[in-house]
């Protein structure tokens, strides 16, 4: 719907869009591909190209491209250790989402970055088996264990604070709200509800 204004190139498949673009509203999906536009009409092309859709989203889902910046081959043969140790857990693990892409181009706040493609009805459903939760917390720390095998421990990087904060999140959500502590059983930990007085 939102694509029939604009004249794509024969290099776009929207189904490959549609897998990138899951969980957006119509609002995000009009606004990437005007995104896309505008990156087509700064190259002076007549045609929307699959690079510039997939430009577009990158800047709307992680952030503006840094430009003018100069990375060492040091800091980007790490950074790229550091994602492809995400995606190769993400490619082992057997209930999990395929990975999509792996980019190190920095962008918005992040060094580098693995996209993976959620499963649609998963996504929309909200439902994740623990298997896939615990997979997801695996993955998370993929980066570290990439820096820790190349560098050694000493050397390791504060690149993947980030990937911290998802894995503790997911670990405390399973424990605390959806029962899955081996420990402490099938119980909430967190009160949602307010208690009578």
């Amino acid at each position: 719907m939102h694509a029939r204004d604009k004249l794509l190139g024969p290099d776009v498949n929207l189904e490959n869009v549609a897998k990138r673009c899951l969980g957006m509203s119509g609002a995000d999906l009009a606004n990437v591909l005007n995104e896309a536009a505008i990156f087509s009409a700064r190259k002076k092309k007549e045609q929307i190209e699959s690079v510039d859709i997939f430009d577009a989203i990158d800047r709307i889902q992680i952030g503006l491209e840094k430009s003018g910046a100069t990375f060492s081959a040091e800091r980007q043969k790490l950074v790229s250790y550091h994602e492809a140790g995400h995606a190769l857990l993400g490619a082992l693990m057997e209930e999990y989402d395929l990975v999509n892409k792996i980019s190190i181009v920095p962008r918005g706040g992040t060094g580098g970055v693995t996209i993976f493609s959620p499963e649609e009805e998963a996504m929309e459903s909200g439902m994740y088996t623990k298997e896939y939760l615990e997979n997801r917390i695996c993955v998370a720390m993929g980066g570290r264990i990439a820096e820790e095998l190349v560098l050694g421990s000493d050397k390791v990087t504060t690149g993947a604070s980030n990937d911290f904060m998802q894995a503790t999140n997911t670990a405390r959500m399973m424990v605390e709200q959806m029962g899955m502590s081996d420990i402490i059983g099938p119980r909430a930990l967190i009160n949602t509800m307010p208690t009578p007085m």
